[in-house]
């Protein structure tokens, strides 16, 4: 059996391995990760890895990994998972001002509240920066996308495989849509859109409480923390299939399309979240 070598992923060396075996009329197997490449045949085994995440995201998804797996959750239908949800009831709408809470540590606090980590592990995560966290518990969704390639590099045969930990993930995706549904229930007309574990909203009475109590009060029941933002100038355009949102935040100007609520759009934007940030 060849021993497996190891290497720095470089789209350039991995492109001269392919056209090396072509040239030399040898099937292959390509194997690719959000963060590495294989390339196994009979000529050679090489592993392609990255180097851009730290040690530390390694570790806590050892950690994580360690903990969830200790626990039997249902399968998730990741058809029916929901990053996002909108309320607008026109094509055109403005506010010079709404509001915006973001759960902090949502997935994390997740697995910690409904008792799948250990609060050592959880305090881990709380420790390293965000996109680290997410990279991290993200990793328990990972998949291989393997093409099996004839002689001339054509691909005879490809298939996906998920990770076996990967409904530990997409669990936390559905109970912060969960979380947020409620949420966004409770405010009422003052709910304007969500985004992944974000709620934009107006500052409504609703009965003798405004938007913002309520959600305070909501986080607070469900052990939550969040943050809080003012968004200015608040404008929203209808297009074809999506709604796309200006506002000022920290005096810079920013944009953010939300889809409308049609089948393919969804598929999109779903497929995009899950590889973009989370394999």
């Amino acid at each position: 059996m060849q021993t497996q070598i190891k290497a720095i992923l470089d789209a350039k060396v991995v492109n001269e391995y392919i056209d090396l075996h072509k040239k030399l009329k040898i099937p292959f197997t390509l194997t690719m990760t959000t963060y590495t490449v294989k390339i196994v045949s009979n000529y050679c085994n090489i592993h392609f890895m990255k180097s851009e995440q730290p040690m530390q995201v390694f570790t806590a998804y050892n950690k994580v990994k360690k903990d969830v797996t200790q626990y039997d959750i249902k399968k998730v239908n990741i058809n029916n998972l929901q990053y996002f949800s909108q309320n607008f009831q026109s094509d055109s709408f403005y506010s010079d001002i709404i509001y915006n809470v973001d759960i902090k540590s949502a997935y994390a606090t997740i697995l910690f509240n409904d008792g799948m980590i250990s609060r050592e592990t959880f305090g881990y995560l709380k420790k390293i920066p965000k996109m680290q966290r997410l990279a991290a518990i993200g990793m328990l969704a990972g998949k291989k996308n393997i093409f099996e390639m004839d002689r001339n590099g054509e691909v005879i045969s490809e298939r996906t495989e998920r990770s076996p930990t990967s409904d530990y993930f997409f669990y936390c995706v559905k109970r912060t849509a969960e979380l947020v549904n409620t949420a966004a229930y409770h405010l009422g007309p003052a709910f304007l859109f969500s985004w992944v574990d974000g709620i934009y909203y107006l500052q409504e009475d609703k009965a003798s409480n405004t938007a913002g109590r309520i959600l305070n009060e909501y986080f607070a029941d469900n052990k939550l923390e969040s943050s809080f933002d003012t968004l200015r100038e608040f404008e929203v355009t209808g297009k074809a299939d999506h709604y796309l949102c200006e506002y000022i935040k920290n005096d810079k100007k920013t944009f953010m399309n939300v889809p409308k609520t049609d089948n393919k759009t969804i598929k999109k934007i779903t497929d995009y979240l899950i590889t973009k940030n989370y394999n």
